[in-house]
């Protein structure tokens, strides 16, 4: 299995676009260290794992699962085309690409991987399949050749010297019905993840020769899908709402795909003859490269929305005085401004951000006195930080021991 960190390749979003981890090809002994690698390049980020796979060594399968469970990642069913390298390239470590669900699969133990993810996003235009585990028996047989030098004196040979001069390799693998001790421990594990039947069931009795394409009431019984993607790209370009979307399928669930802060204070000026506050909104969609802050003034009585006079807003982040312009603050619409990681991640540690509107049609208009904010102290404001600026990775991994089965068997 290959794993490639991405960049989303679009004008709209350029040069913060979303970034995601692809997953691509078969599970082997060592995908899971050479994932792990990968995500601690990744400087903390908790970036989602796009993967596309057809499966391959349980083992492995189960450590991938329980590093992106550790790292609290999510895991999207989805296919990614990576842009070629530029001529002459030296190396191509800046990938950029699309993510796409059309056509893309998860079969056999890579749901083990999939399994393991905080949401798993699935699309009607991706597919998850199970079927039997079996048990690959590899047998190599060695065949060396040799450059010998004899001697015959009185009818006896005598070999004077022997050197390898090359060998011949033969493989031949045989699939068997893996025994009971597997399937329990696929079951432990599912189960140390949170998802349920109809999938063990399905799995010990679909032929590991063919495969049983999960329908979307078994993905939701099972929890296997968490998030439903209802279209072909589910990662969003649009640096305003960049990052995974999706629909929780528990809709008593809160919202599987963005975190939300809002942080209000009281404006020292009145507006219309009226005692009022601004409220901000700050979300951030998971694998996203932007923060997006919504501004709206409100009657501080009655909570009716209010118009702001004045030609707009600066959204300001302090200490490194960022600034971010908002056009004119309507009832009916409240401006949106979106905000790059790099700057609002450092207010993790400074903890404010001062919102200054300006009224007037000039730039030499008198203005409103500041409003002082503080997201992280806001209602969701730790959640949306953690999510949006993880500490740095770990140089080990975090994770229970792999479970002890053969890095051969698969299923």
């Amino acid at each position: 299995m290959r794993f490639v960190k991405v960049r989303g390749d679009n004008a709209v979003c350029r040069p913060n676009c979303p970034e995601w981890i692809s997953a691509e090809g078969k599970i082997v002994t060592g995908s899971a260290d050479a994932l792990e690698r990968t995500l601690n390049a990744s400087g903390g980020r908790r970036l989602p794992i796009a993967i596309n796979s057809a499966g391959g060594a349980v083992n492995d399968a189960m450590a991938m699962g329980r590093l992106i469970r550790a790292k609290r990642l999510a895991v999207v069913v989805a296919h990614t085309t990576i842009s070629p390298c530029a001529k002459g390239a030296k190396t191509c470590n800046d990938a950029k690409g699309v993510v796409e669900s059309h056509g893309a699969y998860c079969a056999s133990a890579c749901t083990l991987a999939l399994a393991g993810g905080v949401e798993r996003y699935i699309s009607p235009q991706s597919y998850v399949g199970v079927h039997q585990m079996t048990e690959v028996i590899q047998q190599t047989q060695v065949r060396k050749l040799y450059k010998v030098r004899y001697l015959k004196f009185a009818g006896i040979k005598l070999e004077l010297s022997r050197h390898v001069v090359g060998q011949e390799t033969s493989t031949t693998a045989t699939k068997l019905a893996a025994d009971d001790s597997v399937d329990y421990d696929v079951a432990d594990y599912f189960a140390e993840m949170g998802v349920a039947d109809p999938v063990m069931k399905l799995t010990m009795t679909t032929p590991s020769k063919s495969i049983h394409w999960m329908t979307a009431d078994e993905l939701r019984l099972s929890r296997l899908a968490t998030v439903w993607v209802d279209r072909a790209n589910p990662i969003l370009a649009d640096p305003q709402s960049s990052g995974l979307v999706g629909s929780a399928i528990d809709a008593k669930s809160p919202s599987a795909t963005q975190f939300v802060a809002k942080a209000s204070a009281p404006l020292p000026d009145p507006v219309s003859g009226h005692r009022a506050t601004l409220e901000a909104t700050f979300a951030y969609r998971r694998g996203g490269a932007m923060v997006t802050a919504t501004l709206a003034v409100r009657d501080a009585e009655t909570a009716a929305p209010l118009d702001l006079p004045g030609a707009g807003a600066y959204l300001i982040f302090y200490p490194q005085g960022a600034e971010y312009r908002a056009g004119r603050l309507a009832a009916a619409a409240p401006p949106r401004l979106a905000a790059p990681l790099a700057g609002f991640c450092k207010l993790k540690r400074s903890g404010a951000a001062a919102v200054v509107s300006f009224v007037g049609d000039t730039p030499d208009a008198p203005h409103l006195a500041p409003v002082t904010l503080n997201p992280l102290a806001a209602d969701g404001g730790p959640a949306l930080f953690e999510e949006a600026c993880p500490p740095k990775p770990l140089s080990s991994r975090a994770v229970a021991a792999p479970l002890a089965v053969s890095d051969s068997k698969s299923p």
